[in-house]
């Protein structure tokens, strides 16, 4: 590296101050040292630190065995709450039952939806493939509407109205069965009894 130093005054001199050159003098160099820290930094932390565009590895696809299985399990767990929940739905949410009650009727519903939800959890966590996968497309979109229901009806004011919107999620609980029906075909399991 260059330094030019002022070779002395000379102010008579028309252009300024001549230049002298050495290339013994010693220049001071504050920001190297942090250069060289930062490089070293910079270069202990491309060692040590991972790549942010790291991937998982990819699931490998569940056999037929395993659809079934999974499939067979959501749906046994989901037909047993189903199975408990609508004695007391049938109970306490008809308006001419003589055991009609808001509150246990809201309770019924509230539970019949986190039913449907923890079986619609079990189909998503499950990859299905070909027709498989549209039938449980069609089946988890019939599900939300119902669930959308189901809170309408466990958070309405009266039985009333909760007989109200049970009128539109029984067309709705057609159309998920058919649905359920077609994904249980396809992946190889008999109808529903």
């Amino acid at each position: 590296m260059v330094r030019i130093i002022p070779s002395g005054n000379f102010p008579n001199e028309g252009n300024g101050i001549p230049l002298r050159y050495s290339r013994h003098a010693d220049m001071p160099r504050p920001h190297l040292r942090l250069l060289i820290a930062g490089s070293f930094a910079t270069a202990l932390l491309a060692g040590c630190g991972g790549s942010s565009s790291q991937t998982s590895p990819t699931p490998s696809p569940l056999s037929t065995a395993q659809i079934q299985s999974r499939y067979t399990a959501a749906a046994n767990a989901y037909n047993t709450y189903e199975t408990q929940i609508s004695i007391t739905e049938n109970a306490a949410c008809d308006v001419g039952s003589p055991t009609a009650s808001l509150t246990a009727c809201q309770t019924a519903l509230r539970n019949q939806r986190q039913a449907t939800i923890a079986y619609d959890d079990a189909l998503r966590a499950t990859t299905f493939s070909g027709d498989a996968a549209i039938d449980s497309s069609h089946l988890l979109s019939d599900d939300a509407a119902i669930e959308s229901l189901l809170e309408q009806a466990a958070t309405a004011p009266s039985l009333a109205t909760i007989a109200s919107v049970q009128t539109q999620i029984i067309p709705l609980l057609a159309t998920a069965v058919t649905a359920a029906t077609a994904l249980r075909a396809d992946i190889g399991l008999p109808a529903p009894a």
